[in-house]
């Protein structure tokens, strides 16, 4: 008895948990979805990469999708504020948060915050590919990538060189740049890159390595002066300007991404929802246009195309971030 009273007890259980679960899913799978506006979590600043190309993907999934489809920015901790809003948010594909590569080195700089992007984020689709271009001020002396060369190694140090905070594009690209011609640049970290912008247009900062989308404004309006761009090939938004490659620099080619991401355990079919919106969205000729004229490379991916990527932009990043032993600030 007491052993045929305990199977019952156990199989009860099992039943009481498939019901629990079954219950959960049905509520989190939402057969109606999106029955409700969708939040997308932009860790950045208005008007930086991410933000921009989120702006400009929710315009369309709010018509495709009949419900709004929000950006919300939550700046600071460098990109972690957004993030623990993201997992504090229901599995239910109802908030969405922007990956960028800038995020991914961030477990090497903050080895404290337990920070694990490829575990506790599952990826839904690829935004964009983005550069950087070598830019100095239109006045500036220092008018060829090789000058700039030559310079520092004549006095190093004494160049400097900005980034909107360490760990970003454009302070990997420098550091990058530093170690692969073995010269000593200095980095100056802002905490926002209007601030950097000010001093580098006011000629108190030397060169950067300028997030395209920044730096193509600029360039067209006579304010900065572009020496090389950091793609493998030269970028239709810039086709006059070399790649380091062309110039001498061999293998120097950097490139971050900005990916839309929702928390794991979100089920498949709102992933795949998602995924679907948004490649319809990056297949309008007038946003693809928009992509390309900011120097961005679009490559629309499904969930398990760009969570390979992921995986392995990760790993790459976070090797980059020990390499050059980056810490928090």
């Amino acid at each position: 008895m007491p052993a045929l009273f305990t199977r019952f007890v156990k199989r009860s259980v099992q039943a009481l948990a498939l019901i629990a679960c079954a219950t959960t899913l049905h509520a989190q799978l939402d057969p109606n979805y999106p029955s409700r506006p969708i939040k997308i979590i932009v860790p950045w600043s208005p008007g930086l990469p991410a933000d921009v190309a989120a702006r400009a993907v929710a315009e369309r999934m709010t018509v495709s999708m009949k419900q709004p489809v929000m950006i919300e920015n939550r700046p600071g901790a460098s990109g972690t504020l957004g993030y623990a809003e993201v997992l504090k948010q229901p599995a239910d594909g109802y908030t969405v948060y922007v990956l960028s590569s800038a995020s991914l080195v961030l477990p090497v700089m903050y080895p404290d915050r337990r920070l694990e992007f490829t575990k506790d984020v599952h990826a839904v689709g690829h935004l964009h590919w983005s550069y950087n271009a070598a830019v100095v001020p239109a006045d500036s002396r220092l008018t060829t990538m090789d000058a700039i060369v030559a310079r520092a190694k004549a006095e190093p140090g004494k160049l400097t060189f900005a980034s909107a905070g360490s760990g970003t594009p454009a302070h990997l690209a420098g550091e990058a740049f530093n170690r692969s011609t073995g010269v000593s640049t200095t980095h100056v970290p802002y905490v926002q890159l209007p601030a950097a912008m000010n001093d580098f247009l006011g000629g108190r900062i030397d060169f950067m390595f300028l997030t395209t989308v920044a730096a193509i404004p600029q360039i067209n309006g006579g304010k900065l002066r572009a020496l090389a761009v950091t793609s493998a090939k030269r970028l239709p938004a810039l086709p006059n300007v070399p790649t380091m490659g062309e110039l001498g620099f061999s293998n120097f080619v950097f490139r971050s991404f900005e990916t839309l991401t929702v928390r794991a355990g979100t089920p498949k079919p709102i992933i795949d929802r998602l995924n679907a919106e948004l490649n319809k969205a990056l297949a309008a000729p007038d946003l693809r246009e928009r992509f390309v004229a900011s120097g961005w490379d679009v490559e629309p991916m499904n969930p398990d195309q760009i969570t390979k990527v992921l995986a392995s932009e990760s790993e790459r990043w976070l090797q980059l971030g020990r390499d050059l032993k980056l810490k928090g600030e």
